[in-house]
């Protein structure tokens, strides 16, 4: 069995910020994960990143490449189980390989939710504008989004300059986005907004040809070649083969030093409960992470 000091879920801001931070510290770390940024590739322009300007893909491929320089070890493959051991922690990739170290820590993201309604199984149902809406370049198409928050945000802005007619649907009489997306959403042509309204159905043979919508007990079908969803996420931590606290929600909870409910086990980024959810906290999970990891890696 490969032993490290410590291994790190996760390839997102939070896990290479882990993985440079623990290396500099002298710890010999191990990392999983499969996607240099993690879902930074997601994120068109990093406009709220401290003197960063670039997009999320830029910032991942530059993180992975630092932490790579300090040393330290990726995989490129996805962790399926983390266990507790007597001394520390094993984990196992898709292969069957086992690796050991005295630490661990959780930055395993989340992943986006889908709508559980009729047609849910349908083609044409997307998470990410950046990825799969070029798709829909040059062809006139109407999409729909939804979600209200500054994830939603910005598919809508995204879409609309594939181009695209883009309907942005949200329950909410208010949209949950931050004051500087609602100044870009709200005198974009290309952007409908439908507030107070909710997506209860796909309609379509194989790929999704309208959505019905509900509003004030009124139902309606529209038109759609395609939707993206931005309603919110659930913890990536299917991997953990332990007992561990977590909020009702699945997010793993954690002390002042980032330590889980298992000792020696970390967690960072947005797999952990917080009250910011943004790359620049991830980063500084993995870093404080990192920190008290290594102090708990020589001081146990």
């Amino acid at each position: 069995m490969n032993a490290y000091d410590l291994i790190v879920i996760g390839t997102g801001p939070a896990g290479l910020t882990a993985a440079l931070y623990a290396q500099r510290f002298g710890l010999n770390t191990l990392v999983f994960g499969d996607t240099p940024g993690g879902s930074l590739y997601m994120i068109h322009d990093l406009a709220n990143f401290p003197a960063f300007s670039g997009g999320g893909t830029q910032l991942g491929l530059l993180l992975f490449n630092q932490a790579q320089q300090e040393g330290a070890t990726f995989t490129m493959a996805q962790a399926t189980r983390l266990t507790r051991e007597t001394g520390g922690f094993m984990v196992q990739d898709a292969m069957g390989q086992a690796y050991a170290a005295p630490c661990a820590i959780v930055a395993s993201g989340r992943t986006p939710k889908r709508l559980d309604i009729p047609g849910n199984a349908l083609k044409g149902v997307f998470f990410c504008a950046i990825c799969d809406g070029p798709l829909y370049r040059g062809k006139n198409a109407t999409l729909a989004v939804v979600g209200s928050d500054n994830p939603a945000a910005q598919h809508a802005i995204n879409l609309a300059r594939v181009p695209a007619k883009v309907i942005l649907i949200h329950r909410n009489d208010s949209p949950l986005m931050d004051a500087a997306h609602r100044k870009m959403i709200a005198p974009n042509p290309g952007i409908n907004v439908l507030a107070g309204t909710e997506a209860i159905a796909y309609q379509g043979l194989d790929t999704v040809e309208a959505i019905t919508v509900s509003s004030n007990g009124d139902q309606r079908q529209i038109p759609v070649n395609g939707v993206f969803l931005a309603i919110g996420w659930t913890p990536a931590t299917t991997m953990l083969d332990m007992a561990v606290d977590t909020t009702a929600d699945g997010y793993l909870k954690t002390d002042d030093k980032l330590m889980t409910s298992v000792p020696g086990l970390f967690a960072a980024g947005d797999c952990r409960d917080k009250d910011l959810y943004q790359v620049l906290t991830g980063c500084a999970d993995g870093a404080r992470a990192a920190k008290h990891a290594g102090d708990y890696r020589f001081n146990t």
